[in-house]
């Protein structure tokens, strides 16, 4: 049983469809979508009634199909470069958002401003802005696997995260890599200490080959915690995806589970942990966010901005 709460997607051909696919399960009605042309239209509609039952429409304009389909929710899943216009758009049309991280992106250097423009707006509005960092949906599913362990994680002295993720096609620059990865571990690291800054003078950056490391000293007003953050491209093989505090780090894997839906899977001293996939979590309390004014995302657009600050800080330092 839907629940009323109309939801599109701009760009439905990659990960979106995912998207289109968590906003069903979540009870919205997926009534439309934005492809960049008829052709991409016709393969993209195929594709979305093959994995749930979608019954919208695709459009090639965001104004025809945000004033035909009125939707509630705009879920924004286009390039990097396109999420401003995209989002501040769909703001001023009254529609909550949900974007794809990075929140914004931009090569003329005007990223922090244009995020910052995107809080702005979303706070006059009175609509909700939510960002896809999902591990932070990991963090409750961790703190078991550790306080099982180590009992209760009082302080946060190290933080750890190495993410991977397999190139598609070409082997793309560092900074590429730190565009599109970085944010995951950091929005684990704000889910902890959501009130840290970068110690300046601590900040080491490397971007090699196919890799970004940094490593900085993150401080609040409880002290400050020795962070290293790695993300890099694979040619092939199982990426690894592992994050912890004080040591204690688990590998973050998923698979299905007997009922058929992929599950993630935490795991760490030969126990695991299997929950609901991360992103299929967030989708879903952005929608009970959407139909309950009291609460907030799970990663909204002040904490998406304090990300893309950290992220174009440590950009800044390599």
């Amino acid at each position: 049983m839907k629940d009323g709460l109309r939801v599109a997607v701009a760009g439905a051909s990659g990960i979106g469809k995912h998207h289109a696919k968590w906003f069903d399960q979540a009870g919205a009605q997926v009534v439309g979508f934005l492809g960049s042309n008829e052709q991409s239209i016709t393969a993209t509609s195929q594709v979305l009634r093959e994995i749930f039952p979608f019954s919208g429409r695709g459009y090639c304009d965001l104004d025809q199909m945000l004033a035909e389909e009125t939707p509630d929710i705009l879920d924004v899943c286009l390039p990097n470069e396109a999420h401003f216009d995209c989002v501040q758009h769909a703001l001023k049309q009254g529609c909550h958002v949900l974007c794809e991280k990075p929140m914004v992106w931009d090569t003329q250097g005007a990223s922090q401003a244009q995020a910052q423009t995107l809080v702005d707006l979303a706070r006059r509005c009175d609509r909700h802005l939510g960002i896809c960092t999902q591990y932070a949906a990991a963090t409750p599913q961790y703190l078991q696997l550790y306080e099982s362990a180590r009992g209760s994680l009082a302080n946060i002295d190290t933080f750890y995260a190495e993410m991977e993720t397999v190139a598609r096609g070409r082997r793309r620059t560092a900074e590429e890599i730190w565009v599109d990865m970085g944010p995951h571990p950091l929005s684990v690291l704000l889910a902890w200490i959501p009130d840290g800054v970068i110690e300046p003078a601590s900040l080491q950056v490397e971007m090699a080959d196919g890799e970004t490391r940094a490593r900085f000293d993150f401080v609040d007003s409880r002290g400050s915690c020795s962070c290293e953050v790695v993300v890099r491209d694979l040619i092939g093989g199982q990426p690894v995806r592992r994050f912890g505090a004080n040591g204690f780090l688990v590998e973050c894997t998923g698979r299905s589970a007997a009922d058929g839906i992929y599950r993630s899977v935490l795991s760490a001293g030969g126990k695991e942990l299997m929950g609901e996939d991360f992103m299929s979590l967030l989708v879903a309390q952005y929608v009970q966010v959407v139909k309950r004014p009291d609460l907030l995302p799970l990663v909204t657009g002040e904490i998406g901005l304090r990300n893309l600050s950290l992220q174009l800080q440590i950009l800044q330092g390599a």
